[in-house]
C-alpha cells in the first residue's frame, strides 16, 4: 500500500510532535526531580536544620516581614543572586521537610509579569505545602536590590515552619 506524500508528511509532523512533547515532559519531570527533594521529618528534626539555617544566615530580621505580610526596607546590595533556596517543614497531612533550590531566572518567571510575589506559596516554587495560602506583597526589585541573604522565615501556630534565601 503506497502512501501519498502530504500523508507522509501529516505523519512525520504527528510523530515529530508526539517526540517533542515527551521531550518537553522529561525535561519538566528532571527539572522538578533535581530541584526539589521532600523527606519525612520529625518536629525535633526540622527545628534542627531551620536553626542551623538560621544560624548560617545570621541575619536578624528577613527581607520580608511576615506579621505584616510585606516586604521590608532592603539593606545594601551585597552582589548577583543566582539561586533561590526554600526549605519548609509542612505538617499538614503528615510531617515533611521540602528543600527547594530552583535558578533564579526560574523565580523570576515565578512572579508574573507583574514581577511580585503575592502568595508565599509561590516561593515554594515546586511543591504544595500549608503555605500556599498566606499573602504577601514582595516586589522582585526590592530582592534584586537587596541581594543574596534571608527572604523570609515564617512559622506557624501549628509547628509549620518555612525558610527562604537568595544566594
Amino acid at each position: 500500500m503506497r502512501f501519498s506524500i502530504r500523508a507522509k508528511t501529516v505523519r512525520f509532523v504527528g510523530w515529530g510532535g508526539v517526540v517533542t512533547a515527551a521531550m518537553i515532559g522529561g525535561a519538566g519531570v528532571w527539572f522538578v526531580m533535581s530541584h526539589r527533594t521532600s523527606v519525612a521529618a520529625s518536629a525535633q528534626q526540622a527545628e534542627l536544620e531551620f536553626s542551623a539555617l538560621r544560624a548560617r544566615l545570621g541575619e536578624p530580621k528577613p527581607l520580608l516581614d511576615l506579621s505584616r505580610q510585606a516586604a521590608g526596607a532592603p539593606a545594601a546590595p551585597a552582589g548577583a543572586i543566582r539561586t533561590f533556596h526554600t526549605v519548609i517543614f509542612d505538617t499538614r497531612g503528615g510531617h515533611r521537610l521540602v528543600r527547594i533550590n530552583v535558578p533564579y531566572w526560574f523565580a523570576r518567571l515565578c512572579a508574573g509579569r507583574n514581577r511580585e510575589f503575592v502568595w508565599l506559596g509561590q516561593l515554594t516554587f515546586l511543591d504544595d505545602t500549608e503555605f500556599d495560602a498566606e499573602a504577601i506583597r514582595l516586589p522582585l526589585a526590592q530582592v534584586e536590590r537587596r541581594g543574596p541573604g534571608l527572604v523570609a522565615y515564617y512559622r506557624h501556630p501549628g509547628g509549620g515552619q518555612f525558610i527562604s534565601w537568595v544566594e
